[in-house]
């Protein structure tokens, strides 16, 4: 059993057990302050610092205290010492209690105001918002909304919603005016709201309105509702759906949704084991109609026989992938025969006219068609040999319609394989250049054309009708064309006679290249004098973008370089251009050249554009001249130059070197022995 010292009465141990309570006190009112000095700021914290430091210090009186009774107990003046600590311990932490009520009060003061200024900045932030804001209770009820959700479902003034459930809000929006396109999507609203999880949902509404809803759990149970009326972006995002899959011109489906649509049919075809066509039908010479009338006549050319292919093909699907071509897709269920009089009902469209603005334009139309599964069991295959067989169409026959045919097949592979040809024989210089003459009407050599042509290894010559449009279908034009340009300059630089030199160009050039700058870097390596070069256009040139091909016209001419307007006559806009340009030349097309004899039509015509450019005071090339009595006619009428086989064939330029003032190279005899 525990024994005290006889000088250890109950005053001595009554001292020692308040020291030990007043140390534990100090301990822990220090500690307790410690920790509220992290939590608090300002004169809060300094009256938290202040109270620790007092407990602190009377924890450590306390434990002096205890320490001098233990080591001294029989000492009466250390007792009367450790009385006098105890007092001043007690003092001490009456101080600290003091302060620490203070520092309670004013921090609790603070901590009223920071959170009445969160409350007010929280309650300004969602009432002046724009989007609806509902608060919901763990039970599912209303607790809280602003004005914004007010607003967006024109819920009148004075409605009671505190305290509504979510069904009893969705009957309360609904007699507000706020009816569902579906109901199908209150059941997908009280599932997002139930699953706890963040969501939100996009919702209909009669009026044409869509609202966004986004869900928002709470750590109580409860939910956070935010309401957007998000009409304006559904419509954009409809209008960006509508003008993908749409052409603005025509209002049908364009190249992509048509792509689809094949998909489509043929997914059902297979599985029916069903048979459908696909037709492509394209407009005859538009792009005339659309120079000489304008681009509005041409777009109303296009939407009338939209609406009229839409009348009459109301079968199928129509589209317009691009141009001036449509194209239709029939329903996966159709029989030889029903193809038949489908053909039979496009064939009546290929000839048809429209009233347009005071103008009766005649359009014609051309259709290639593909059957699946004859034709191809894809959808690339069956629009290949669709667009293979309208191109046959217009080769042969303008203004009917033609089936795909086998061997058609050929001529795709064959163009193909040319295709890949050409771009070898830009790479391996298999190009040529030929030189026909131009003359005066007297006789007298004034200058040569450069004509390309392709020297195939394998095929021999191929001729430009086959491999110029190819090479503007592949993009090899433009470097085809520049090569042309340096070659023919850089030859007529070296003659000693100042001969011009006429170069064409193609109207893809003048799209894709700096076409001036082109010809100014050429004249200025080759030292060719501008005024001999004569650039030739045709009207392709001046059809897509008028007011900008003028402009480098304009700047073509800067230069010094003569433009000559190529294959005059033979479109619907030649006599509208030469106001709009000054051109230097005009070249007759041989069409009307070879014909003099025979069609007293063409005659008329070279006739009428003789006189026009006498009064213009533009001077005249015929091409195509073949024969003296064409060449007779060409001089009678007041044409000043000629171009055809009658001057000279196209040749390589050594045939006629001694025309050019160079002095042909001696020939070699061989002798025998």
């Amino acid at each position: 059993m525990l024994q005290f010292s006889p000088a250890w009465d109950q005053q001595h141990i009554g001292l020692v057990v308040l020291g030990l309570a007043l140390c534990l006190l100090g301990g822990m009112a220090a500690a307790g302050a410690l920790r509220f000095t992290y939590v608090s700021s300002g004169r809060v914290r300094r009256g938290w610092v202040v109270a620790g430091c007092v407990a602190a210090g009377c924890a450590i009186i306390s434990a002096l205290t205890v320490v001098l009774l233990l080591a001294f107990p029989e000492a009466p003046a250390v007792r009367n010492f450790a009385l006098s600590l105890v007092t001043l311990t007690i003092l001490g932490l009456t101080v600290t209690v003091a302060m620490a009520v203070w520092s309670g009060a004013h921090g609790t003061e603070n901590v009223r105001d920071a959170l009445a200024k969160r409350m007010m900045v929280l309650d300004a932030v969602v009432h002046e918002d724009r989007l609806g804001f509902c608060l919901f209770s763990p039970n599912g009820r209303l607790e809280s909304w602003n004005e914004a959700f007010l607003e967006i479902y024109a819920i009148p003034p004075g409605q009671a919603l505190a305290g509504s459930r979510l069904k009893d809000l969705v009957e309360i929006l609904r007699v507000s005016g706020n009816q569902l396109v579906d109901v199908e999507q209150l059941a997908e609203i009280k599932a997002a709201s139930a699953s706890g999880e963040p969501s939100e949902a996009i919702i209909a509404l009669l009026d044409g309105r869509h609202i966004k809803i986004e869900f928002r759990p709470l750590p109580n149970g409860g939910w956070i509702a935010k309401h957007s009326d998000v009409t304006d972006y559904k419509m954009a995002e409809q209008r960006f759906a509508y003008v993908t899959l749409h052409d603005l011109a025509t209002g049908l489906p364009n190249r992509a949704a048509f792509n689809q649509r094949i998909v489509q049919s043929l997914a059902v075809a297979r599985e029916q084991h069903a048979s459908f066509a696909v037709i492509r039908l394209g407009i005859d010479r538009f792009k005339e109609i659309n120079d000489v009338f304008g681009q509005s006549v041409g777009d109303a050319v296009l939407a009338r026989m939209a609406a009229q292919l839409t009348e009459t093909c109301h079968w199928g699907f129509l589209a317009r992938p691009g141009g001036d071509e449509f194209s239709i897709v029939t329903p996966p269920d159709q029989t030889e025969g029903a193809v038949q009089e489908i053909c039979a009902q496009v064939a009546a469209l290929c000839d048809i006219a429209f009233d347009i603005e005071g103008h009766t334009i005649r359009v014609g139309s051309t259709a290639g068609v593909s059957i699946y599964p004859r034709d191809g069991d894809n959808a690339d295959t069956l629009i290949a040999h669709a667009d293979v067989a309208l191109y046959r169409a217009k080769t042969e026959r303008r203004g009917t319609v033609c089936l795909f045919e086998p061997s058609m097949d050929l001529q795709i592979r064959e163009k193909r394989a040319l295709q890949r040809e050409l771009a070898e024989a830009v790479q391996n210089g298999e190009f040529e250049l030929h030189y026909q003459p131009q003359a005066t009407t007297q006789g007298e050599i004034v200058g040569f054309e450069a004509l390309l042509r392709w020297r195939h290894p394998v095929r021999g010559m191929v001729s430009p009708a086959v491999f110029i449009p190819l090479a503007e279908e592949t993009g090899l034009i433009g470097a085809i064309d520049e090569w042309v340009l340096r070659s023919a300059c850089a030859e007529a630089a070296s003659w000693p006679k100042p001969l011009a030199i006429a170069v064409n160009l193609s109207p893809l050039d003048f799209r894709r290249l700096d076409v001036p700058t082109l010809i100014l870097q050429v004249l200025m390596e080759t030292g060719l004098d501008p005024k001999r070069l004569e650039v030739e256009i045709t009207e392709g040139v001046l059809i897509d973008d008028f007011a900008g091909a003028i402009a480098i016209l304009r700047r073509i001419k800067n230069l010094g370089v003569r433009v000559a307007m190529d294959d005059f006559g033979a479109g619907y806009s030649s006599l509208s251009y030469l106001q709009s340009f000054p051109f230097d030349k005009i070249k007759i097309d041989q069409v009307f050249t070879r014909k003099l004899e025979i069609n007293p039509d063409s005659a008329a015509i070279v006739e009428a554009i003789l006189d026009l450019a006498r009064r213009l005071k533009l001077p005249v090339i015929a091409e195509g001249v073949e024969t003296e009595s064409q060449l007779a006619f060409l001089a009678g009428a007041g044409c000043q130059e000629v171009q055809g086989y009658l001057i000279g064939k196209p040749h390589p330029l050594e045939q006629y070197r001694h025309i050019t003032g160079v002095a042909a190279p001696a020939q070699r005899i061989a002798q025998a022995g």
